[in-house]
């Protein structure tokens, strides 16, 4: 029920028939593709296409579709892209830090390293070309419970 509630608003704001600031359902739409509301207290307006495009680049994120090909797709510059990615991974972060506590229980970790032969410079100043990836393991036994977690890190 929560789900069908979200599309139904989201909808409305697609369709112009709610504003997106203040959610009045106040609204007129311009001869221009513009949105406006008619509440005193807001009386913002916003393109209808520029939200569909912004709904698209959330969805592509959701189907983790790479920024060069809904660049692409839609004919936006990809460092918007990366941008808009950029800000939801940070906002995902701070949900996740919020919500996550601290590890408890049996934890197991294993660590793996990725990456050819050593090319290039030795000694001082060479700069590592494996990666490190960690894995945690929490939970009781791996078949029935429990969740991994896969940490990426560059080794140093």
């Amino acid at each position: 029920m929560q789900k069908k509630n979200v599309f139904n608003c989201a909808a409305n704001f697609l369709r112009g028939r709610k504003c997106i600031f203040c959610g009045s359902f106040k609204v007129s739409k311009t001869g221009r593709g513009y949105v406006r509301c008619r509440n005193k207290s807001c009386g913002k307006q916003k393109s209808l296409k520029r939200i569909r495009t912004e709904i698209a680049i959330v969805q592509g994120f959701y189907q983790q579709q790479p920024a060069y090909r809904l660049s692409h797709d839609f004919g936006l510059d990809y460092k918007t892209i990366t941008r808009v990615y950029q800000k939801l991974r940070e906002a995902i972060y701070h949900v996740a830090e919020l919500e996550g506590g601290k590890l408890s229980g049996e934890i197991e970790m294993d660590e793996s390293y990725f990456g050819g032969r050593r090319k290039g410079k030795r000694g001082r100043g060479a700069k590592p070309v494996k990666t490190l990836f960690l894995g945690f393991w929490r939970g009781m036994a791996r078949s029935t419970q429990g969740s991994w977690s896969m940490c990426p890190r560059r080794n140093s």
